[in-house]
């Protein structure tokens, strides 16, 4: 088995550029950096394999935490109940029951872990499950960036069953779902069970055996984010521009740079909704800009007519320090200069079968998807 053990450098970059390539979304760095301090304690290490080194009948299963907002009074209920949310500790737990519990009922031990989607948290949280099992963590993830809704994966594009899909909540309760109609229905119960545990749970499933991997999944993003936020590192050592060394970075496009004029967010269904928009300035002065997001961006509008959209990114940056900037903080202040990037999304999701799952349609919107370099002509 082939390896690479991550160092605090790689880690670092990775987070750096997880922050950006989660669009929006994907788990928050500080929730990240709380895993990586608790495998600390335990003197573990994160170790990469590619998805071509995975032997053809080695079992690999997916991890996340599925979740967002939910009303002031479904909180207050969970509050009152239970009181505090648990620890990074008691957290930890949960992964751990919840692959015990799946590998039990498999029958089978576990050979590597796979992320559902990149960004900070749910990206480092098989990394960590996996480095607490000695075991590596899959350099590829089943989105090539974060979105909101487990139907929503490029295991769901293959055909490959969600199921059987293992459930903890924070206070350790405990369900397994072996079967269920579709990706759609996963989303529903995971989805029902993080309202009802107050925003979050633990869910693990998914798996496919070594010689399904490569064609199903996006490959090397790990790797990949870990270039992006060297690129970015460097540029700013430099004195250079980090928004242009992301874009060279990801082979994408700089959509738009402006300031923020509004941003809102509403919680509701284990979900975070909302927009930010933006006044253009330097090249963009006299041009406003939109985003939709659900958890994750979205949906564009340049001067108020549809611009890109999902499958591919809208990845919001600082735009003098490179810095992903996230929906669930404050990091869209009234004023706050920011460049927004586009990416183009794997061929996975471009292809028929793929925008039959992931298209503006999904989100409610009468916009036909087209790939962002016919939208912007090039």
């Amino acid at each position: 088995m082939s390896t690479k053990v991550l160092t605090k450098r790689d880690i670092d970059d990775f987070l750096a550029g997880a922050e950006i390539l989660g669009t929006g979304g994907g788990g928050g760095i500080a929730w990240a950096r709380g895993m990586l301090e608790y495998i600390d304690e335990y003197d573990k290490k994160i170790s990469l394999i590619d998805p071509t080194d995975v032997p053809e009948e080695a079992l690999v299963v997916g991890a996340a935490g599925v979740g967002g907002g939910v009303t002031p009074e479904v909180r207050e209920k969970i509050e009152k109940k239970f009181g505090a949310r648990p620890s990074m500790k008691d957290f930890m737990k949960t992964g751990i029951l919840a692959e015990k519990m799946l590998s039990g009922y498999l029958g089978e031990n576990i050979y590597a872990y796979l992320a559902f989607e990149l960004g900070c948290g749910n990206t480092i949280l098989p990394a960590c499950i996996a480095a607490m099992n000695d075991k590596p963590v899959v350099d590829g993830d089943c989105n090539g960036r974060a979105v909101p809704e487990i139907e929503l994966c490029t295991l769901n594009v293959k055909g490959i069953p969600f199921t059987p899909i293992s459930i903890v909540t924070p206070w350790m309760e405990t369900m397994l779902v072996k079967r269920v109609y579709d990706y759609s229905r996963a989303e529903d119960f995971c989805r029902a069970v993080a309202v009802a545990s107050g925003g979050s749970c633990m869910t693990m499933g998914a798996p496919v055996r070594g010689k399904e991997l490569p064609d199903s999944i996006v490959r090397n993003t790990i790797s990949g984010s870990i270039q992006l936020g060297k690129a970015i590192r460097t540029a700013n050592g430099k004195g250079r521009d980090p928004v242009e060394a992301a874009v060279k970075a990801v082979g994408g496009y700089l959509l738009f740079r402006g300031k923020v004029s509004h941003f809102e967010r509403e919680e509701r269904g284990g979900f975070m909704w909302g927009e930010h928009r933006y006044d253009g300035i330097g090249d963009y002065k006299g041009k406003k800009f939109r985003v939709y997001y659900k958890n994750e961006n979205m949906i564009s509008w340049l001067d108020g007519k549809p611009f890109v959209t999902g499958p591919d990114f809208l990845c919001a940056l600082d735009a003098k320090t490179g810095q992903g900037l996230s929906n669930w903080g404050d990091d869209f202040a009234e004023g706050r200069e920011v460049a927004v990037i586009g990416v183009p999304a794997d061929d996975i999701w471009r292809s028929p079968e793929g925008l039959e799952i992931f298209n503006p349609g999904h989100f409610g919107f009468n916009i036909e998807y087209r790939p962002i370099e016919k939208v912007l002509g090039r």
